[in-house]
């Protein structure tokens, strides 16, 4: 009896020490978004980049600095002076220079887009939130209301 409970402890052991534990971490990158200028004939477009750099991830342990991403929430500006303003947050693959994929969003709104959920997250990837704006008829200069944010949830595997 002795020796099978040794054996079944050493067997938990080894198991046990064999799986890691799902570790969750959030990441938040900030920028003031810098001014729209919009063409009299076709319009404006501004972009926002939020990428993960290698020392955005110094103080995470070597082990969990990749992972799943399980949401990205973000606080989007807005140009008040547009009527026709459109918004969408996009993902980029680590290194990309296509998005992978995008979402509309609410300008000058704050949320959670899951669409990018179970993506792979390690340093390179990025998030950018666009702004476009439909001509006016005049050449003119549009300012954000405020600093726009990009939180990275994920989950190290």
């Amino acid at each position: 009896m002795k020796k099978l409970s040794i054996a079944a402890l050493a067997l938990s052991s080894a198991f046990l020490s064999g799986q890691a534990l799902a570790t969750d971490y959030s990441i938040t990158k900030e920028k003031q978004p810098s001014r729209m200028l919009v063409l009299s004939s076709a319009g404006g477009l501004q972009s926002e980049y939020f990428s993960i750099l290698n020392m955005d991830l110094r103080d995470i342990p070597y082990g969990d600095k990749t992972g799943t991403i399980t949401g990205v929430s973000y606080v989007s500006a807005g140009f008040a002076q547009s009527s026709a303003e459109t918004s969408e947050i996009c993902f980029f693959r680590a290194y990309s220079n296509n998005p992978l994929m995008c979402e509309p969003i609410e300008p000058n709104s704050t949320g959670t887009v899951t669409a990018f959920n179970g993506q792979w997250f390690q340093a390179g990837v990025q998030v950018s939130i666009v702004h476009r704006v439909e001509a006016t008829g005049s050449f003119h200069y549009l300012e954000p209301n405020r600093e726009e944010s990009v939180t990275f949830h994920y989950t190290s595997d």
